[in-house]
């Protein structure tokens, strides 16, 4: 199943390859030069944009997700091309809600995304639980592919479709700004995951556990330890304090094997530190046991 596993991944690339690529031959060009005309092409412009925005998201979750595993099941072959096939018609969609936007378009489109949506978790389900038993290590895998605000933005979707039936123009407005908000909210968690799975056994199970504040915490103590150049390395990459630094971290898995030696390398004293951070979390959240009714 090894050599099946990688032509389906590469069927995969292509489908979504071609998709993107209908998609912007679908939009008419000027032939008249008036100003309704290309307010016409520029709205075209600016719905093909939304859907090439989702689909990019979805080949780059696919891709995070297919690199989890090194085999495949039948289930997962299955679940493929039923994910594939209705993202095929995206294009058709979206050609249809940019020529004639009204409430029927913009509904078909917003289900249409939800489908795909809702079968490509069945279908990253399939894999994370091929590849994984560990319930902590399934939850850092779903968090590499989806990021950590995935569910909100299931749920944004879904209030959007229903806006949709009853004001078309405004779910309009948040399906162009939708897989903005998925790639943008989700990109640091997913680089954060990556630093996290080579922190030692006991401590990526602590992190697990870690709250929303907690994670941040835990960067800014990762940022703090890892500044400063380790033995035999260059001095250590950490996760990025701007938008700027973020665009100019390299997605290259290799290059993230590389930052993730940091750990391996770090001496003795950064090992300590990053410990000690992890067990004054615990002294922080554990419940008092000495009888005495909480300080306020």
């Amino acid at each position: 199943m090894e050599k099946l596993k990688t032509r389906l991944d590469a069927f995969s690339d292509a489908i979504i390859a071609i998709i993107i690529t209908i998609m912007v031959l679908d939009i008419p060009p000027v032939l008249h030069d008036t100003v309704n005309n290309y307010l016409q092409l520029g709205k075209h412009v600016g719905i093909y944009l939304i859907s090439f925005i989702f689909i990019a998201n979805i080949w780059y979750q696919h891709s995070t997700a297919f690199g989890e595993i090194d085999t495949m099941t039948y289930r997962i072959l299955i679940l493929d091309m039923f994910f594939l096939a209705p993202l095929a018609l995206m294009p058709l969609l979206t050609n249809m809600m940019a020529v004639n936007t009204t409430r029927v378009t913009v509904v078909m489109y917003g289900g249409l995304q939800l489908l795909v949506t809702f079968l490509f978790r069945a279908l990253t389900r399939a894999i994370v639980h091929l590849e994984y038993e560990d319930e902590q290590a399934m939850r850092r895998a779903y968090a590499k592919i989806y990021g950590n605000a995935n569910l909100l933005l299931d749920a944004l979707a879904v209030v959007a479709l229903v806006v949709g039936v009853f004001k078309p123009a405004l779910a309009l407005i948040f399906y162009l700004l939708y897989p903005v908000l998925m790639f943008l909210i989700n990109a640091n968690a997913r680089q954060q995951m990556y630093d996290v799975a080579a922190l030692p056994a006991a401590q990526q199970a602590e992190y697990a556990d870690l709250d929303t504040a907690g994670r941040k915490a835990f960067r800014e103590a990762q940022t703090t330890t890892f500044q400063g150049p380790t033995p035999a390395a260059k001095p250590a990459t950490h996760l990025p304090d701007t938008w700027a630094h973020w665009l100019d971290q390299n997605v290259d898995p290799r290059r993230r094997g590389r930052l993730q030696q940091r750990f391996d390398q770090a001496t003795p004293e950064q090992q300590a530190r990053m410990a000690a951070w992890f067990a004054a979390r615990r002294q922080r959240s554990a419940p008092r046991g000495n009888g005495r009714p909480p300080r306020h």
